[in-house]
């Protein structure tokens, strides 16, 4: 199963090397910055496990530091992408301080802008923001708490919005869904102004999301924080280094603010020239990962792999390596300890995901959704098989907001294999640990032999020939990927082959091989979350 979109094969590697390679260069700009930061050219100070510890402002202005007030190192680790340009990572308890010969920053006349990818999809990240409201010296301070001039924000089982301080892109509702970070290479701004200057423009590469004015009136800024929030006595609050379900979890590719007030023409002009240096193509595409922590791609119990930034969507797109085209977004949206009924919350959410579909109908849309291992254990859903199927299919189809009905097209994934745990709540014959259930569970959606979905759930969804969602529901068969023609997803064996490094001691989470695998689909391309685009 392949969801054709019509793209062209991807350049090879070697024909890349023959030219510069994008962004390898900082960006030149019409309008000159305040502060600009471009790793791959610069100079960054590390200690020894490679985290930042400081870098120089091209501009000369304003530096950065990765060490806190108590002396405390928290810059991110500066890493090379397989297309050799150095970038910072932001792991989630990581941040970077600009210092403080930055000021008179008004937090209505300011525009900042980035090159990078945001790991995951479930998370508020703060990109940017002031670190003093007002500054005299480090015991005669305020602190900043006006929320970043630029972030991530979700809210409850919102989509991942991008915000200008507290005002969101979605409240832009016909160009809402331009303001969607993915894990893919991109552009990523805002132009903040008065009401009277044109309000705030978000911004994904060239796409905007005209919104109001920020609530903050603060004009004295003093300083500023890439990643982490301003806190009292020159404290930094940091979200978490060994979980991926609170923090600042992205790449960095180049920073530059501008501190003062800009036109529509002058910020457009600047993510131009981002999107430019960068060869970063327009999005015309989307894929959604929704499941749980196995989506999510937890730190395992061996070791703190694979973190975010080596769940799928990451891996997905890869730079240097995509496997995916270039000019689709990638969203990893998977949750810890979500089962269905968690999907369905997500999917009818104020300002959902599920609405913020790109021009292009459902070919342009697709969501792969793997879930099922919470719903059948008995610390969570107890579910048989048939309990688990009656709660997938209104999911997919039902009334007005089913994702089919919203207009996605959905992969259906298969279930990977789980251990041989005992059930004894609600059991079906045959049903009686948690690896027989998930065998049942692909019987009902899928013909394992022919690697097609069951006609059965095709017509229950409203997706069979000739019905109204025909060729919009696929399912996944990851259970037969295949490694040296040795299954690898299927059997509770499989998954409780340590050797193979795959699996995690609790035979039910991946650690970075399986999540690598997992988009390949090794000797077996076909049935590999790459094949989905």
């Amino acid at each position: 199963m392949r969801f054709g979109f019509g793209f062209g094969p991807m350049p090879q590697r070697g024909a890349m090397a023959e030219a510069a390679v994008a962004g390898s260069l900082a960006t030149s700009f019409a309008l000159t910055p305040s502060v600009h930061y471009h790793p791959a050219t610069q100079s960054a100070t590390l200690d020894g496990a490679a985290r930042v510890l400081a870098c120089p402002d091209l501009m000369a202005l304003a530096g950065l530091s990765g060490v806190n007030a108590g002396g405390v190192t928290i810059g991110p680790v500066q890493m090379t992408d397989a297309l050799g340009r150095r970038f910072w990572r932001f792991r989630g308890a990581d941040a970077l301080v600009i210092a403080n010969s930055l000021t008179a920053l008004s937090a209505r006349a300011v525009a900042c802008f980035m090159v990078g990818r945001v790991h995951l999809a479930k998370n508020t990240a703060n990109f940017f923001s002031p670190r003093y409201a007002s500054y005299v010296d480090d015991t005669t301070n305020a602190t900043y708490a006006g929320g970043a001039t630029l972030r991530q924000v979700v809210t409850g089982n919102s989509a991942p919005w991008l915000y200008g301080a507290g005002v969101g892109a979605f409240s832009d509702t016909a160009n809402g869904h331009k303001a969607i970070a993915g894990a893919q290479m991109q552009v990523i701004g805002v132009a903040s102004r008065t009401t009277a200057n044109g309000g705030q423009r978000l911004y994904v590469n060239e796409g905007v999301a005209s919104v109001a004015q920020s609530g903050v009136t603060s004009t004295s800024c003093t300083g500023g924080l890439i990643g982490g929030v301003p806190a009292s006595s020159n404290a930094i609050t940091l979200g978490s280094a060994t979980s991926n379900n609170t923090g600042d979890f992205f790449d960095l590719y180049e920073f530059a603010l501008w501190n003062g007030t800009i036109s529509n023409a002058q910020a457009d002009a600047i993510a131009a020239a981002m999107t430019a240096n960068y060869a970063i193509a327009a999005i015309d595409s989307q894929l959604v990962l929704e499941g749980d922590s196995i989506t999510n791609a937890i730190p395992t119990a061996l070791a703190v792999d694979p973190t975010s930034s080596g769940n799928m969507a990451m891996i997905l797109t890869e730079p240097g390596s995509l496997h995916v085209p270039a000019s689709c977004r990638v969203l990893c949206r998977g949750t810890s300890g979500a089962q269905v009924s968690d999907l369905a919350a997500r999917r009818d959410a104020g300002n959902t995901l599920a609405s913020a579909l790109l021009p292009g109908g459902a070919a342009k849309n697709v969501i792969a959704i793997q879930i099922g291992r919470n719903n059948v254990s008995e610390s969570n859903g107890k579910q048989n098989s048939a309990q688990f199927y009656a709660a997938l299919v209104p999911l997919l189809n039902s009334g007005s907001v089913g994702y089919l009905q919203r207009g996605w097209k959905v992969a259906q994934v298969a279930n990977i294999a789980g251990p041989t745990t005992a059930v004894t709540s609600n059991v079906l014959a045959g049903e009686d640990t948690i690896q027989k259930r998930l065998e049942a569970i692909r019987l009902l959606i899928a013909d394992p032999g022919a690697h097609l979905p069951n006609p059965s759930f095709l017509t229950d969804c409203l997706a069979g020939p000739g019905q109204a969602y025909d060729g919009q529901l696929a399912v996944l068969h990851l259970y037969d990927v295949t490694v040296g023609g040795d299954t690898k997803f299927r059997t509770s064996a499989d998954a409780a082959d340590a050797a193979s490094g795959y699996y995690d001691t609790d035979l039910t989470h991946l650690r970075l091989a399986g999540q690598q695998l997992m988009v390949t689909g090794g000797d077996t391309p076909a049935l590999g979350y790459a094949s989905l685009m």
